[in-house]
Formats: structure tokens, C-alpha cells, sequence
């Protein structure tokens, strides 16, 4: 492997920074201490591919606020905050910038292109069940129910271990609605992502989901204190038997990777390498970077810093054994193999 491997990022909140002042087609867009995504370095990474989130957030006390809505009944400011991320997608495509991934054959595209599949990162956008097929027309594709503070649908996963939750924050089951969605997103062929779901509502999902289940940017709980931010062992189980759909992203926030020390690349292969001991393949695991998501470059693990560098975890793979294929399906193939097999063939929506 080289610095030549190409990426799929399951994970980066590219709309959020865009309504929150980034100009995401500059290279010189931001400060470097402050952070490091920009198209242009997504190009230098050779991330081609990238599961692109309309990420809110309810409360409106935040020093960013356009993706913020008041609380989950405020139905108008959470749709208000959900169309103007997919409005960002959107100007991007049509400026030339990215290609919006709607069908499994929209991957044969020439990658001129940064190719985004749309991930809605907590469902409170959507104000029913019945309007989702609004949000799949216009190219949403990934669904997860909720951010850590929990939605009108699940309980969130709630702050570390011995830390209160704040008010608002909802770390229970899955409520009725809940129920409903998962009905309805299977119904609309779009995928369930696992992340930031409390281990309730996880369960209540296990329960009733009929279509494909990932967690995009999750780590291991058993590296991690117990933190229901953090996937099980029997979760990560859970999800890699779900069929060859069942995939779960490495995050590359530090505090999401060790506990007592600055992380580094050896704390990303450790968890890398737990989900595939337990899942008992390799192709169950990849990329969900988070790279920008709510905290800096230096918040990443040492030598990751910007998407230039992530060959060192390639790199690193190879060191470890894993064979030219598996580190491909690692950087990629594993995320492609979720979108072909779930995604719908042809280009009607």
C-alpha cells in the first residue's frame, strides 16, 4: 500500500461546517489549529468517496447555529435545519464539486468528483414516517435515528461513564414513532447507521429492522471504559451478522480511542483489529473518520492529522499482515460493498 489508496470516509459532517461559515471548495478555508476538511484536502487524501451527513442538533444555546433547532418538538426548526444542509449538497453538485450518490450505478461515475452518499445524523428532520420518501427523492440514503442526545425516535448514547446527562438528553428506548420509522426506512430501501443509538434503542432496532444495519463512526467498548458510545462486543457481532451489508467505521476522534494518553495510529489498529477478532472477518470494518466533527486537528490521533496522512493506517495494516485486499476493503471496498447491495440499481428515485 501506498500513499496512492483510495478512500471511502464513512463519516465526515461536510454540510454542518458549510452552514457554519466553512467555504469547503477552498484549501485555504479554515486554520489549520482549528481544522483541516476542505474538498481540496479530501482530494489530497484520496478520498473519493465519502458518507456526507446532515448533521443537527437541538438546543440553541451554541455559539454555531445554523444547525440547530430549539428541542425535538420543534418540528418547522428541525426541517428548516435538515433542508438547508441538503440545499449545501446540492449547490455543491451543481457547481461541479461533488456527485450525489442516488443508485448503485451512479459508482461508475468517472471520479472527477468527490461521490457523497447522504446520511442524515439524527432523525428529528424528518417530521413523520410518511415524509421520508420527500427525503429519499432528494438523495437521502442512511439513516441514523438519532444523535447522543436522543430524538423524537431513540434514546442517544448519553456523555462518558459517571457524567450525568445534561437536560434534554433522552438515553432510552426506541418510543412508538421510533418503531414507525424503522418500518418506513426499510420500506424506502434506506439504511439503518447504529451510531450514537443508547443500547436500547440499539436492541429495539435489532428487533425491528429488515434491511441493512452499520454504525459509521463507532469504536469498541471494551477499549473504552464502558462507554455506550461505544459498540459491544455482541453489537459489533450483531451487526457483521446481518449479511455482507453490515459494516462498522473506525472514529478517529482521539478521546474516542484511548483513554489516558494522546492517541495514536496503534490505538486505531487495536480497534480495528478487536472489531475483526469478534466479528471473525476483516471485512466487517472501515473508515468513519469524523474527521472536523466538533473538535480540531489536534484532536485526532498523532500522524492522522489531515486527510493527506491517512496512508500511515494503510501502512500501518500492512505491518500488521492484513493482505493488499483486505486493506483495500478497508479503505473502500467494505463501504462500496454497502452501497452497491443496498443502494437501488438504476437512477430512478
Amino acid at each position: 500500500m501506498t500513499k496512492a489508496t483510495l478512500w471511502c470516509d464513512g463519516h465526515l459532517d461536510l454540510a454542518y461546517l458549510a452552514v457554519n461559515g466553512r467555504d469547503l471548495t477552498r484549501r485555504d478555508a479554515c486554520d489549520p489549529s482549528v481544522g483541516c476538511l476542505t474538498l481540496p484536502a479530501l482530494r489530497d487524501g484520496g478520498v473519493h468517496t465519502a458518507f456526507a451527513t446532515i448533521f443537527t442538533e437541538k438546543g440553541l444555546d451554541g455559539p454555531d447555529r445554523a444547525h440547530r433547532y430549539a428541542s425535538s418538538d420543534d418540528l418547522d426548526g428541525a426541517d428548516a435545519a435538515g433542508w438547508r444542509q441538503i440545499e449545501v449538497y446540492e449547490q455543491l453538485e451543481r457547481d461541479g464539486h461533488v456527485r450525489i450518490i442516488r443508485s448503485a450505478s451512479d459508482l461508475n461515475s468517472n471520479i472527477d468528483r468527490l461521490l457523497i452518499v447522504l446520511l442524515m445524523e439524527g432523525a428529528d428532520p424528518i417530521r413523520a414516517p410518511e415524509d421520508i420518501a420527500r427525503w429519499h427523492a432528494r438523495g437521502l440514503r442512511i439513516v441514523g435515528l438519532t444523535w447522543a442526545a436522543g430524538s423524537r425516535y431513540a434514546g442517544g448514547n448519553g456523555p462518558p461513564p459517571g457524567t450525568p446527562p445534561p437536560a434534554g438528553y433522552d438515553i432510552g428506548p426506541l418510543s412508538s414513532l421510533g418503531i414507525e420509522m424503522i418500518h418506513a426506512l426499510d420500506d424506502a430501501g434506506i439504511v439503518h447507521d447504529a451510531s450514537h443509538l443508547s443500547d436500547a434503542s440499539f436492541g429495539g432496532l435489532l428487533e425491528h429492522a429488515r434491511g441493512p444495519i452499520i454504525a459509521t463512526h463507532s469504536n469498541c467498548r471494551a477499549l473504552m471504559n464502558n462507554w455506550q458510545r461505544h459498540l459491544r462486543d455482541d453489537q459489533i457481532r450483531a451487526i457483521a451478522e446481518r449479511g455482507a451489508g453490515g459494516v462498522i467505521g473506525l472514529n478517529l476522534f482521539g478521546k474516542f480511542l484511548a483513554l489516558d494518553h494522546r492517541a495514536t495510529i496503534d490505538d486505531c489498529i487495536a480497534h480495528i483489529e478487536h472489531v475483526a477478532e469478534v466479528a471473525g472477518r476483516r471485512d466487517v470494518v472501515a473508515l468513519g473518520s469524523d474527521m472536523d466533527g466538533g473538535f480540531p486537528p489536534s484532536g485526532l490521533p498523532l500522524g492522522l492529522e489531515h486527510p493527506a496522512r491517512l496512508h500511515a493506517l494503510a501502512e500501518a495494516l500492512q505491518a500488521r499482515g492484513w493482505s493488499e485486499a483486505e486493506i483495500a476493503g478497508f479503505a473502500h471496498g467494505n463501504w462500496l460493498r454497502v452501497v452497491r447491495e443496498s443502494l437501488p440499481v438504476s437512477k430512478a428515485v
